[in-house]
């Protein structure tokens, strides 16, 4: 009996049996069937879906495909000549593999509709907007502000639109069972979308058939149900996205773990009683986590939120139906997984963004080989960047949603496909941080001979530090899997070894790799500078801090030492020149509004349009929007960025990560993959 054997146990889904209790969670880039425009075969994650079939997941779930597409207004159903045939295909290499895959289907958006600048410049005009059928993309049970900026009204849904998007759902579950899909899941009561937004009694002021009662306000998502199995039979699976409670202090205001609050979405008392009429409705599973886009963190945890932080909530809504629960956010530790199936807490496992971060997780957890699964930090800088402006509508990810941080070669199969080495070449890596390791892995993959010169007697260089707060422990997973990379691939690693400029020139190798990281950016501070440390001299306890801490710059990492700080009993301040603090042009929401309504819970007081003036040994004189205050601090920290190195890459010389550019942590791992895939 292996340990993780329940794990790997069958598990009943309506008339489907699933192999095992892994379920691959719907990720906004995954889905087979584009949909934003019209619908056609979604050639470029067919491999990304492959891979993880025959890697061992059970069930797949790709993300969403909307009913009706979002511009031009075009229906699934009846667009079937675009995509079938491929489907069909996909759907035969699926099942070969011993794994069922069953697709999401969305009524829509509502409130939490992204206003990207492109929609709102339409919504703009309306005449425009409604030849591109994209006017009533934003409609929402009664008319609301939209979640990205309040400031735009979002129109009702008429009941002939509503009865249209039933229909829809019916017909496009026939034709996916037709193409050999083996069920459905209905993006329903989840994440405060559409269908989300009609049961929330504080979202939802209809007076007719659809508003009121809970049952009225249920009734969209039971009768789309019951459309679905009317037109697929009562052994085709329905299952239901369900968050159990919305955790919402009110619009745009989500709650943390362990907060009192009164909700102001969905409560436990409501949601056992919606939980009953979706398995009356026939509902086959319920797929379970929490939040709405007001407390996006909970669906879509950053690594502030605790690992498993959605099962408690999973095993209270499964004693009180009798279908099938999975339980999603932040599960990917096996060990609290198997405890949970083994006690009969839960049903399945719904794991995300691990499966972008490493497609053979199932096989290493089957195998009992944890230490070589390369984890997911819960970082969001790939798989979903969609971060809100300063000033309302919101920012997307250039390179799209669904790809990872960590692994470049995610969705990217085809062009980041490992060459075959055409001259082996000896290689010097200078500095064994994040870039220089991951250049070195992939070039010895590739059959280079590498060695690494660090100065140091560590691997990891500046992550070292980035990878110290407490609420990063998978950071530190990610380094102990990068030091068994390279023990496991035998790359040579020269400790406590720092190449001066005259050994750089005389180093006999073919390439040089340079990645020495980036040096702290100072501050020229008046006064007794004896308490004064650097961002990184914090996080590697490297000096003694008091009790009293002034942070001097409100971006990424300065907030979350002032997050740490308050863990470690502390009392910070933010002190932010700009106007606003995490004014990041691609910082995911879900992590910048956690960490602002982190700040909010735990009372840390932050100054913004403020400078640092003078620093004494018990307090700090800082200028506010023209007015000078003093404050009690004891322990100045300075995060004011970084400075890249001033090398330039040439000809058989190449700098890389942070000593070429400052930048994060995708940055440094996908041009090192590169670098290391094409020298």
């Amino acid at each position: 009996m292996g340990k993780y054997d329940a794990l790997f146990t069958p598990m009943q889904v309506g008339g489907v049996t699933i192999k095992n209790r892994f379920v691959h969670a719907p990720m906004e880039g995954t889905a087979p069937i584009e949909w934003m425009t019209g619908y056609k075969f979604n050639e470029h994650t067919k491999q990304y879906l492959l891979d993880r079939a025959k890697n061992d997941v059970g069930l797949i779930i790709p993300g969403i495909i909307t009913v009706k597409s979002m511009i031009g207004g075009k229906w699934l159903h009846k667009s079937g000549k675009k995509y079938l045939n491929e489907l069909k295909e996909l759907m035969d290499e699926i099942h070969s593999y011993d794994c069922k895959m069953f697709l999401q289907l969305g009524a829509g958006f509502g409130r939490v509709m992204l206003m990207i600048d492109m929609l709102g410049n339409l919504l703009d005009k309306p005449l425009l907007a409604k030849l591109l059928k994209v006017n009533r993309v934003t409609a929402s049970p009664s008319e609301l502000p939209n979640v990205w900026d309040p400031n735009r009204k979002c129109p009702e849904i008429t009941v002939k639109e509503i009865e249209e998007i039933v229909e829809a759902y019916g017909k496009a579950s026939l034709l996916l069972k037709e193409a050999g899909v083996d069920g459905v899941e209905i993006h329903a009561i989840h994440e405060g979308y559409l269908l989300d937004q009609f049961t929330i009694k504080n979202t939802n002021n209809r007076t007719d058939q659809y508003g009121g009662t809970l049952e009225n306000r249920a009734r969209f998502v039971t009768d789309i149900i019951k459309s679905i199995k009317k037109e697929c039979g009562k052994d085709f699976p329905v299952v239901v996205r369900y968050s159990v409670t919305s955790k919402m202090r009110g619009f745009n205001q989500g709650a943390v773990p362990g907060e009192k609050f009164e909700e102001f979405g969905r409560d436990y008392d409501e949601s056992i009683k919606l939980a009953k009429l979706l398995e009356e409705a026939g509902a086959d599973a319920l797929d379970a986590d929490n939040g709405s886009y007001d407390s996006w963190y909970w669906a879509h945890p950053p690594m502030y939120m605790p690992l498993a932080c959605n099962l408690e909530d999973a095993k209270f809504i499964k004693k009180h139906v009798n279908i099938p629960v999975f339980c999603a956010g932040r599960m990917e530790d096996p060990n609290t997984s198997v405890e949970a199936i083994e006690k009969g807490e839960i049903d399945g496992v719904a794991i995300g963004r691990q499966f972008l971060a490493d497609s053979r997780y199932c096989k290493k957890v089957k195998e009992g080989k944890l230490d070589d699964i390369r984890p997911c930090l819960a970082c969001h800088n790939a798989c979903f960047a969609n971060a809100q402006k300063q000033d309302g509508g919101a920012n997307s990810a250039p390179w799209g949603n669904g790809k990872c941080a960590i692994n470049p070669y995610t969705l990217n199969e085809h062009e980041r496909a490992m060459k075959p080495l055409e001259q082996k070449k000896k290689i010097a890596v200078i500095g064994a941080g994040i870039a220089g390791m991951e250049f070195a892995r992939v070039a010895t993959l590739r059959g280079h001979d590498v060695t690494i010169y660090e100065k140091t007697d560590e691997l990891g260089g500046v992550f070292i530090a980035a990878a110290a707060p407490q609420f990063k422990e998978k950071d530190r997973m990610l380094l102990k899997w990068y030091a068994k990379q390279m023990k496991d691939l035998d790359i040579k690693i020269e400790f406590n070894h720092e190449v001066t400029e005259e050994e750089l020139e005389k180093l006999e190798v073919d390439e040089i790799i340079y990645a020495t990281g980036a040096t702290p950016r100072t501050l020229k501070v008046e006064g007794n500078t004896d308490n004064v440390m650097e961002a990184i001299e914090y996080l590697r306890n490297t000096k003694k801090t008091g009790d009293n801490i002034a942070i001097i710059g409100g971006g990424l990492t300065g907030v979350e030492i002032a997050y740490d700080a308050v863990l470690k009993g502390k009392k910070p301040i933010i002190i932010e020149m700009q106007k606003d603090i995490l004014n990041l042009p691609l910082l995911c929401a879900a992590n910048s509004n956690m960490l602002r309504e982190l700040i909010r819970y735990h009372e840390i007081p932050v100054y913004t349009n403020a400078k640092l003036i003078k620093v004494s040994e018990k307090d700090i004189t800082i200028d506010v929007n023209g007015e000078e205050k003093i404050l009690p601090v004891d322990t100045v920290v300075t995060s004011i960025g970084y400075n890249a190195s001033n090398k330039e890459s040439k000809e058989n010389f190449h700098v890389i990560g942070d000593a070429l550019k400052v930048g994060n942590l995708m940055d440094a791992i996908w041009k090192a993959y590169d670098l290391g895939n094409n020298i």
